[in-house]
């Protein structure tokens, strides 16, 4: 079949599912109107010479689910998952599988089908807006109606070409957590596989090994002490499901991290989460491993060594053997010393007095260290000041500034409330990332009077009520110095 013979099938399913014919729909039908609602350019592609649309989409990981009988009826959660997968939002569907859906029969879908539900109902534009239900039911198991499927597939359509989610949630009474995706992924992605938790490199090598004799290529690498075996690029997702059975059926645990680009750079997919820290209920505190800075441990080890109700992470750090590492830059907790100012970079300070201040150090002398405040910390650019975007120098070099990553931030809003910022990056699935002019302004449209940019790239993450709330972009967490915390009172 020729890429224009597929492209002009698409065109006479739309035509016929316009028409409004009260008969059900297949899946292979719904799955070939999915991917031209979707606008991407497939049939073009020499990365995926695939026959047909839902085999395009199968393949490439659009669509997890390994779907049977495609000549069968498309039933309503069906159609759910498989248009919140094709946008990108697995990771938001199963973030949001505990917060209520508002349908009466939500008991009946898996979790990940309400999370799917609480996304299309409350996007904007919704696909399955709750209007539509005037009985209240989602009624999952239903087959789709051709009349019904048009009109799914052409709000998918308003959704691929702009959208937003905006979910506020209060998990902890004090805090508030503000969720936002916007855009969609326009690539075609490949995707990495990685087996993680082996306990020896005599066992990752036996591990590739027999990989290798099942037809993949693989290499090795060291994470957190212990191995990890590496796929090379996979167009095939059907791949990527065979070698998790493989590791899972070997106790091993697995990641798996998209490889894409975004053609269409004007519309490129972004998640953040802003949790506000209500100062009435909490304080804020620099935290880290019981054994101080200089040892390096993953936020969720710090949580649990410290009273915290959420975290994130905080300044920058340098790495040594063993574990080991150090802050760069300012770091005062509780009145102790750990580490002095980099001279003009960003810093932010606080005491037990409710004074807070943001100001860019000069010098790094300690009499130039505001003894008045009980903790300082240091990272920089400076984002926000007096509610306008900050004007400083502190020689960051352009790449850093200019180029989207993952963003970590921390800032007073109008009301005195703490805020912590993370854009997740790096995913052309899930976030492209952010650059520190796209971040200040994020967070100048959320009514920030002062920010500051914290480290960021592989160490972004922000924990609330013990559950990471985004993607660390390597697909692990990542170990650091220290961390700021929200101390309950």
């Amino acid at each position: 079949m020729s890429k224009t013979f597929r492209r002009y099938s698409i065109a006479i399913l739309i035509l016929l599912l316009s028409a409004g014919i009260s008969s059900g729909a297949t899946r292979y039908e719904f799955l070939t109107g999915l991917l031209a609602a979707r606008g991407i350019d497939w049939g073009s592609s020499p990365e995926a010479p695939y026959n047909d649309a839902p085999g395009f989409l199968l393949r490439t990981g659009y669509v997890s689910d390994t779907v049977n009988k495609m000549d069968g009826q498309v039933t309503r959660r069906e159609a759910l998952r498989w248009c919140i997968e094709s946008l990108g939002m697995t990771f938001e569907a199963g973030l949001l599988t505990d917060y209520p859906t508002g349908f009466k029969d939500e008991k009946n879908l898996t979790a990940f089908e309400r999370g799917c539900l609480v996304i299309a109902s409350n996007m904007n534009p919704p696909i399955f807006p709750k209007s539509d239900f005037k009985g209240g039911k989602f009624a999952g198991a239903t087959t789709l109606k051709l009349q019904e499927v048009r009109t799914i597939l052409q709000r998918l359509g308003s959704a691929s070409r702009n959208f937003t989610l905006d979910i506020i949630r209060n998990p902890v009474k004090g805090l508030r957590v503000h969720i936002h995706r916007e855009g969609v992924p326009s690539g075609i992605p490949s995707w990495r596989f990685y087996a993680d938790g082996i306990k020896s490199k005599t066992a990752a090598e036996y591990f590739k090994n027999s990989l290798k004799s099942e037809g993949y290529e693989m290499s090795i690498a060291g994470v957190n002490g212990s191995y990890s075996v590496r796929s090379q690029k996979l167009e095939d997702y059907g791949d990527i499901r065979r070698l998790e059975a493989i590791a899972k059926a070997r106790g091993l645990t697995t990641r798996v991290l998209p490889s894409m680009t975004n053609p269409k750079t004007r519309i490129v997919p972004r998640f953040w989460i802003m949790l506000v820290i209500d100062p009435s209920y909490f304080r804020i505190a620099p935290v880290a491993s019981h054994n101080g800075p200089s040892e390096l441990r993953t936020l969720t080890a710090i949580c649990s060594q410290n009273s915290v109700s959420a975290a994130i992470n905080a300044g920058f750090f340098g790495t040594q053997k063993g574990g080991k590492g150090f802050p760069i830059g300012a770091l005062r907790v509780n009145g102790r010393n750990y580490s002095m100012p980099y001279d003009m970079r960003g810093c932010m300070a606080w005491n037990n007095d409710d004074e807070a201040m943001f100001a860019v150090a000069e010098g790094t002398e300690e009499a130039n260290y505001w003894p008045e405040m009980s903790n300082v910390i240091q990272a920089g650019p400076m984002l926000i000041d007096d509610g306008r975007p900050a004007r400083y120098e502190e020689s960051f070099n352009s790449g850093f500034i200019s180029a989207r990553h993952p963003r970590s931030a921390v800032g007073l809003n109008a009301e005195g409330s703490w805020v912590f910022m993370v854009v997740d990056g790096r995913n052309g699935m899930h976030s492209s990332g952010a650059t520190i002019s796209e971040l200040t302004e994020i967070m100048s449209g959320q009514g920030l009077l002062y920010a500051l940019n914290l480290d960021g790239g592989g160490s972004t993450e922000i924990i609330i009520d013990g559950k990471i709330y985004n993607i660390p972009s390597d697909g692990y967490e990542r170990r650091i110095s220290y961390a700021l915390g929200a101390v309950p009172y």
